[in-house]
């Protein structure tokens, strides 16, 4: 290994970043050289030592997976250079002026030296007790280059151009160093070389392929290396006569490499690893998770209490480690991005784990069906659809009501030959944090044979969802599928239809009517981000793709379909608050919203809200509300968005999943309740049209006790 000075005097000159050459001119450096400029945006190393009181200086560094010492004998492969080589090592008096955590170099052809180092050395250039310093440093050597050209040099630790002068390149760079005394050796630490990752992550020591035992690697043999953090086990330089006469780009992949491994045992845990339940990730290597309190393990001394540090910062939550493994769960949700993540014991930071980087990533993907779409209707019994969604997402495709099953699929997606009728197409996108985000839906119909009529306007107010008159329900199942019960006439059930598949990630769905304004039974759903949905109805049964109507509706504790409650003709929303305010939402009638108005308070000790719509038989929309006992209350509507007279209008209702699907069957026109049972039976309640029930009620169905109702 060669010279170790500096290329230009003062040799020991060091602040927090210096760059000296043999030329230094405006344009020496290019753009590339800004990453290491720039301290906040640097990798690191995972920890550093206790201070070693012989020496002055750090113990060890470690990168996460290897503890390197400082490296002073000459006799255990080190560079540095004893004053006396046969008097004990001591310092002062008999210790080398500079010296190595770590060291790599590579030679050959015109590139003379490439030096990446972790350094400790003295402000001074002899070894002065006080004076310690330690810096992360690269160094460029290059000769045989054309004067003004620039030169791009690929290397393990980054990219970096410079313009060549004087025939070559000259340059080192010293980051980290302190300017103060005694030495903040965490400098070193942050400013240890490269950006991979942004802050917080950390950067590798190169290895030697097949080093010695204890050691990385050693100084009197140039091997090939493993471990650069940027994948670059090489130096690549490219640019003009880099590798000569004629040859633009030259390749050294063979290093000498300094490194010998600490033997210290500090008493700190492993490096904390996401625990399998909170690894949602698509890889268990990646470290990105959706959990937002994920739960950490490691290994510590048994009966040691180790405590979670989260981006610095103690959080508080500690546990002894039993038979010598320790179990961390974050209290205090993290926010999506990027966390550092440490395990420390007995609350001594300078018995801090290496660190472990992860990613939160709570928000799903949004999928979206793209063009070309089939035409509607179409000829094309195979038909091929194209579709989109965030980057390095995965898909899963399902058609109805051929294809029920969601499968894995890529865009384009071409299915085999389809017999005529109406398809509905769903996919659905999975990010690499495991988020499965709602679905995006195209309907259409296979066969030129006309689709029978849409229903006619005002039979929607009904959630008639297949236009034949009748009201009808729409329910979940455990396995997120979507189902039509389509009613008759007769007030029982037609062959149920699946709709949809893809609606576990709802956690609010809903009947409101005709809210696009086209005469048809329209879907809408709220998704666990707060984001509100509207499918609009093809008047046929299905549905189309969702399209957004709103967010931040997380907050609102009950949703409401009241059909008209202001009287202007269009369906609109009722909404309660975290608060017990009950507000509505009136539809503008083409799928948008007017100005909310707040027609209620205090109605947060309900335990269900409904509506059925005219249920007193006066025309106007009517609330339907159970209390914590049981009891049933209706609120009539007044047809202005406010409320009249409220009474009682039952008991013992607790219990019972209730739904309003208006006029149940076809025995009289008055608004009727469904309710469900503990035991999945079904029942009609019929309403007398003045605001009460009359008759016995009807079992209309069971086995429903897994279904999600739909309001």
């Amino acid at each position: 290994m060669s010279n170790h000075q500096p290329a230009v005097s003062p040799p020991y000159g060091r602040r927090t970043i210096r760059l000296t050459s043999s030329v230094l001119t405006s344009a020496l450096l290019i753009t590339a050289l800004a990453p290491l400029a720039a301290g906040p945006a640097q990798a690191e190393l995972a920890a550093v030592g206790p201070i070693d009181a012989a020496t002055g200086y750090p113990a060890w560094y470690s990168d996460g997976t290897v503890r390197l010492k400082l490296c002073v004998d000459p006799a255990e492969g080190c560079l540095a250079e004893l004053p006396d080589p046969n008097a004990p090592i001591s310092h002062p008096d008999n210790f080398p002026g500079e010296s190595f955590w770590f060291a790599a170099e590579a030679s050959g052809g015109n590139l003379r030296l490439y030096e990446a180092a972790l350094e400790a050395a003295h402000t001074t250039e002899e070894a002065v007790a006080g004076e310690q310093i330690a810096f992360a440093r690269l160094r460029f050597r290059l000769t045989g280059l054309v004067n003004g050209a620039e030169y791009t040099i690929t290397h393990p630790y980054g990219v970096h151009t410079f313009t060549a002068a004087a025939g070559g390149i000259n340059v080192t760079i010293d980051e980290g160093d302190c300017a103060t005394s005694p030495c903040n050796f965490d400098l070193a630490r942050d400013a240890f070389l490269g950006d991979f990752g942004g802050p917080g992550q950390t950067a590798t020591f190169l290895r030697q392929e097949g080093a010695a035992p204890g050691t990385i690697g050693s100084i009197n043999a140039s091997l090939p290396v493993t471990g650069a953090p940027s994948g670059n086990n090489f130096v690549q330089v490219d640019g003009p006569n880099a590798g000569g006469p004629g040859v633009n780009t030259l390749t050294v992949d063979r290093f000498a490499v300094q490194g010998v491994i600490s033997t210290d045992v500090d008493g700190a845990p492993s490096t904390p690893d996401l625990a399998a339940a909170s690894d949602t990730g698509r890889s268990s290597a990646d470290n990105i998770t959706n959990a937002t309190t994920p739960t950490f393990t490691g290994t510590a001394t048994a009966g040691s209490t180790v405590e979670l540090v989260v981006d610095g910062a103690a959080t508080g939550v500690t546990t002894v480690a039993t038979g010598g493994a320790y179990s961390l769960t974050a209290v205090a949700p993290l926010a999506d991005g990027a966390h550092r993540i440490i395990a420390r014991i007995n609350g001594d930071p300078n018995l801090d784990s290496a660190p472990l980087a992860i990613t939160v990533d709570t928000v799903a993907p949004a999928a979206s069906v793209a063009p070309p779409l089939p035409s509607n209707p179409s000829a094309d019994a195979t038909p091929t659809l194209s579709f989109t969604s965030e980057a390095n997402a995965n898909f899963e495709c399902q058609l109805l009501p051929s294809n029920p099953i969601f499968a894995p699929c890529t865009s384009p997606h071409t299915y085999d030959a389809q017999l005529n009728g109406d398809y509905t197409f769903n996919v659905r996108a999975t990010d690499v944090a495991g988020n499965t985000g709602a679905n995006a839906t195209y309907a259409w119909r296979i066969g030129t044979t006309t689709p029978p009529p849409p229903p006619p306007a005002g039979t929607a107010e009904q959630k008639d969802m297949n236009g034949d008159g009748n009201p009808d329900i729409v329910a979940r199942d455990s396995g997120g599928r979507l189902w039509l019960y389509p009613s008759t006439a007769a007030g029982g059930f037609g062959s149920r239809i699946q709709i949809g598949s893809g609606w576990g990630s709802m956690n609010a769905i809903l009947q409101p009517g005709d809210f696009s304004g086209d005469g048809r039974s329209d879907i809408m759903a709220r998704d666990t981000s707060g984001r509100l949905w509207l499918y609009t109805g093809t008047g046929t049964g299905r549905i189309n793709g969702g399209v957004q109507v709103g967010n931040g509706w997380q907050g609102m504790t009950a949703l409401i379909t009241p059909g008209d409650f202001n009287g202007d003709n269009r369906v609109d929303l009722l909404a309660r608050s975290s608060t017990g305010a009950l507000y509505l939402y009136p539809g503008n009638g083409a799928g948008g919203w007017g100005a909310r108005t707040q027609p209620g308070s205090g109605w947060g000790g309900f335990t269900t809200l409904l509506s059925t719509g005219d249920f007193s038989g006066d025309g106007n929309s009517d609330v339907i509300a159970r209390t914590s006992t049981g009891a049933l209350w209706l609120y009539r509507g007044n047809g202005t968005g406010r409320f009249g007279t409220a009474n009682q209008i039952g008991s013992g209702w607790n219990g019972y999943t209730i739904t309003g699907p208006g006029a149940w069957g076809t025995a009289d026109a008055n608004s009727d309740l469904v309710a469900r049972d503990s035991a999945g039976g079904l029942f009609v309640y019929r309403g007398n049209g003045t605001g009460g029930f009359v008759g016995s009620r009807t079992q209309i169905g069971n086995g429903w006790g897994g279904f999600t109702i739909v309001q």
